[in-house]
């Protein structure tokens, strides 16, 4: 238990500062020896309610004891992760070794296909047979076989034109290409004996970029884009029905930074946004993208994935606390939380770094830590754990009638319910057993404050408590002041 000193007098003294925060309750550390490793990540267990004692050693332990897997992928980089269910497949895009690298979903590696310059976005064809990649350092898309891990075909899309983003509707493939300043969608039509490939299909909506793009089986013949590389973003959806792009609703979203990721919603009525601003994920519908509703995970939203079943797990890119947070499909609250930091490690989660199993209980997260030469890390999460908490207690103001002000809050990753306690106590000079002092509730803006109207004198330790529940771990922080 942390424990501040202060002498404290009749005037009102400065607010202490905040106690560490104990977000190694919540997080595995995964080292690495090579360039990608794979670990499974389940909650730690809480032995008490002191996060900076025997409960962070006891969490720390537990954790670390969890069944891990461990490969060595030679990844240098990383741009996307497709997840094949047919086949029990990862693959994973490095545009810098221009390489897709073939797993299984424990991590060890299958394949490496190499000669791919630039692998960009990956997509799957509708029956999982063949995977696309985006290769804007040839100006192709190439064909991989999902069984044999070899390249069956290139579709050359023309000189210059550097495709980077890829999507899949019935037949056809759709890609964004393009330099800043003249980005455009292409598509190429798979029925034909020999596929036609077609540009221009969206010069008219003046993409600064290549853009983002995605479409799914729930919703056919639908293709939303948007602005990757510049903000405010602009959105798009199209009928692609034919081999002609159609554009149906256009949204400039002023609060939207570029896209990092951008995927469908299980039931295909809306798309799930992930950029670097607003500071939650944005859901907008289909049809005419209008908002949807948002899911509110933190800042710098960089990663969203949504498995069979409508769960939506939502990631940032944060170094100081949680990295991925789990909601059920439509909910406004998240019911659980992933961090991978623990001690000095700060490992950041990629951006379109998540994925999820087709059992909808295992999600695949892509991460790295921002040292030089640090390795990328694959993990594999499972259920999810409770958001690290942070009690704060201010130094206590004195009443002229010598009673004591007390005030402190909670603070997480995730809201506290209303009514959430929180317990005071107070140990007196040369007492060997604290006080409890009467209960306190949050108020809505997550502060406590308690009159201690009891007159001692000496040194007087003061401890707030939060118990946890069943989103949030416990904690607890001391201060000790001296009172004349």
């Amino acid at each position: 238990m942390l424990s501040r000193r202060h002498r404290l007098g009749t005037s009102n003294d400065a607010k202490a500062g905040t106690a560490t925060r104990a977000r190694a309750l919540a997080a595995v550390r995964v080292w690495g020896t090579a360039a990608l490793t794979v670990a499974l990540l389940t909650p730690a267990a809480v032995a008490t309610a002191d996060p900076f004692g025997a409960a962070a050693e006891t969490a720390r332990r537990t954790a670390a004891a969890q069944p891990r897997v461990a490969g060595v992928l030679p990844l240098d980089d990383y741009s996307d992760m497709v997840v094949d269910g047919v086949h029990s497949r990862l693959f994973l895009s490095d545009p810098t070794r221009g390489a897709v690298v073939v797993t299984d979903f424990d991590g060890a590696v299958l394949k490496q296909v190499t000669g791919l310059p630039g692998a960009a976005q990956l997509a799957l064809s509708k029956d999982a047979a063949t995977l696309y990649a985006a290769l804007p350092g040839a100006d192709t898309v190439a064909a991989i076989s999902t069984t044999t891990h070899e390249v069956v075909a290139r579709y050359a899309t023309g000189a210059g034109t550097a495709p980077r983003t890829l999507a899949v509707s019935g037949e056809r493939l759709w890609f964004g290409y393009g330099s800043e300043g003249a980005g455009d969608i292409g598509s190429v039509d798979l029925t034909t004996a020999r596929p036609v490939v077609t540009l221009g299909q969206a010069t008219a909506d003046h993409w600064y970029s290549a853009p983002a793009l995605a479409t799914s089986a729930a919703a056919p013949g639908i293709l939303v884009a948007g602005d990757r590389d510049v903000g405010p973003a602009t959105f798009a959806v199209y009928d692609v029905h034919t081999a002609s792009a159609r554009r149906t609703a256009e949204r400039r979203l002023q609060e939207a930074g570029g896209t990092r990721d951008l995927t469908f919603t299980a039931d295909g009525k809306n798309v799930i946004v992930a950029s670097g601003s607003p500071y939650y994920h944005q859901v907008l519908r289909t049809s005419d993208l209008a908002d949807a509703g948002h899911y509110p995970a933190a800042a710098y939203p960089n990663a969203v994935a949504v498995a069979a079943d409508g769960a939506v797990a939502a990631g940032v890119d944060s170094a100081h606390g949680s990295d991925v947070f789990m909601f059920e499909a439509g909910a406004r609250t998240s019911h659980g939380v992933f961090e991978f930091a623990s001690g000095d490690s700060s490992p950041l989660l990629l951006p379109a770094g998540l994925g999820w199993a087709p059992d909808n209980r295992h999600l695949f997260a892509v991460t790295r830590e921002t040292r030089q030469g640090a390795p990328v890390v694959l993990r594999v999460l499972t259920t999810p754990g409770k958001a690290a908490t942070e009690t704060v207690l201010h130094i206590p103001s004195t009443t002229p009638s010598g009673a004591r002000s007390l005030t402190g809050r909670l603070a997480s990753d995730l809201p506290f319910p209303a009514g959430t306690a929180v317990t005071l106590t107070r140990l007196n000079s040369g007492a060997t057993k604290p006080v409890t002092l009467p209960s306190t509730t949050l108020a809505a803006d997550e502060t406590f404050a308690l009159t201690d109207r009891a007159t001692v004198h000496g040194y007087i330790t003061y401890t707030a408590s939060f118990a946890g529940d069943g989103l949030h771990l416990p904690s607890s922080t001391s201060i000790e002041v001296y009172i004349p």
